[in-house]
């Protein structure tokens, strides 16, 4: 009776794994790369349009296309930027009271 020997690792599977462990340190190199600001805008304009395309499957339910949003992304801008005004013009009349 022969004993069957375990298959030998083949060397294309660890040829697979080295560019996934490379793939994996990118994130932290690409930090390095980018300023804060760039980095903190990118987050602050991905998060706006999950939040618009949440929005648009709300209103237009399972007919909510990408491009819904995207048109919709003016309207939530400007509010956004009335909302930054008015803000600015009470912190402008409390420093004129005090």
């Amino acid at each position: 009776m022969t004993t069957a020997k375990p298959a030998r690792k083949s060397t294309t599977a660890k040829k697979a794994a080295a560019p996934a462990r490379k793939a994996a340190a990118k994130p932290a190199q690409a930090e390095a790369l980018l300023p804060n600001m760039t980095r903190d805008a990118l987050g602050e304009v991905t998060e706006t349009l999950e939040f618009m395309w949440s929005a648009t499957q709300a209103v237009f339910g399972e007919k909510a296309r990408p491009e819904h949003a995207i048109s919709l992304l003016p309207y939530a801008l400007d509010a956004l930027e009335v909302r930054r005004l008015l803000a600015e013009d009470v912190a402008k009349q409390a420093k004129r009271k005090a």
